[in-house]
């Protein structure tokens, strides 16, 4: 809406100045196109499209401008938060039963699948710009995959399947092990900084006391993933969701627990979480390559119309002034369009032109 006001008034103060132009120039038109008055066919529509290319530069330079103003600066802090980019802790459950196949909303996604979709759909709504991802992957126990990463690629990757449960020894699923190894890797960061997202089944969550979560987090998003409903035998027990458990672990670590099975986070849950992790500053449906284009059109198009103007603008005819001796010409067209343009330009005695 700023872009659209601004562009308005621009173009606006364009066609006022245009007009403005056409009226102080018009009485020099025999002067600057010889006795006709005219210039080419095509300069008619030179007035029209600068006031265009000035929208579209004018529009283009206050998209760019109004899209993120936040400055990068990762070791200031603002009102006790981080003005530069955030940290998101990812705790990735990659035990055998996040292969079982009940997840999605008909129930035929395998979990670790599902979870990979929810873990995208909510990178997508943040800005990765200004954030920096860790990876951690837990089994039986807990390790780091990736730290501070800023290439949305890197994560891909380990979320499309990457065999991590190799890694570990085999044994029940130990979910405190992955936020304590998240505690440590974030121990360093400034207060406030980081937010820590889980996602699993909750499959033989331990019941010893919760890890502790250090300064630098500033909230917790415990999401699960399964059939909280129906299991599936594996290991010599039925798994699903143990949703129960995942709101207790929820609640512990100071934050929220989602179902998302079915559905994702809501992004009216999302924006709960603006202040601990920045929302998307991208501009949706490539709007910040069309200003780039409109930049690049517009500046281009004023750059070229004043070359046009001044190379093809008149006719061959309407030089005044002819190589020949001093002022005048062989042929009188000169002296008579000079002639022509001092009567509009000099006032006679009696005040008429």
């Amino acid at each position: 809406m700023v872009a659209a006001w601004i562009t308005a008034a621009a173009v606006a103060a364009c066609i006022l100045s245009e007009w403005l132009h056409v009226r102080r120039t018009r009485r020099l038109a025999f002067l600057a196109f010889g006795e006709s008055g005219r210039p080419r066919a095509w300069v008619a529509a030179a007035a029209p499209v600068r006031v265009l290319a000035v929208g579209a530069l004018c529009w283009g330079l206050v998209v760019l401008f109004t899209s993120d103003r936040t400055p990068w600066n990762p070791n200031a802090l603002v009102g006790g938060k981080a003005a530069g980019f955030r940290h998101l802790m990812i705790a990735l459950d990659v035990s055998p039963s996040m292969q079982l196949t009940d997840a999605g909303p008909v129930g035929t996604q395998r979990r670790a699948e599902r979870a990979r979709d929810v873990v995208r759909s909510l990178l997508d709504r943040i800005d990765l710009a200004r954030t920096r991802v860790s990876v951690v992957a837990f089994y039986t126990e807990a390790r780091p995959v990736v730290i501070d990463t800023f290439d949305p690629e890197v994560v891909a990757n380990i979320l499309d399947d990457l065999p991590l449960e190799h890694a570990f020894t085999p044994g029940k699923t130990n979910l405190h092990e992955g936020v304590k190894v998240a505690a440590d890797a974030a121990k360093g960061w400034l207060p406030k900084s980081a937010t820590l997202l889980i996602i699993s089944d909750g499959d033989t969550l331990p019941g010893k006391e919760t890890p502790t979560l250090p300064a630098a987090f500033a909230g917790a998003l415990v999401l699960g993933v399964g059939n909280p409903y129906h299991g599936l035998y594996i290991d010599g027990h039925s798994s699903r969701q143990d949703g129960d458990s995942l709101r207790q672990l929820a609640l512990r670590l100071g934050g929220q627990y989602f179902d998302t099975n079915t559905k994702h986070v809501a992004s009216a849950d999302l924006a709960a979480f603006d202040r601990f992790l920045p929302p998307s500053s991208r501009i949706d449906a490539g709007l910040r390559e069309a200003a780039l284009g409109a930049i690049l059109g517009g500046a281009s198009v004023l750059a070229a119309l004043c070359v046009a103007l001044a190379v093809a603008g008149g006719h061959r005819a309407s030089h005044v002034l002819e190589r020949s001796e001093g002022y005048g010409s062989t042929d009188g067209h000169a002296l008579r369009s000079s002639e022509r343009a001092t009567h509009v330009l000099v006032p006679s005695p009696s005040g008429e032109s």
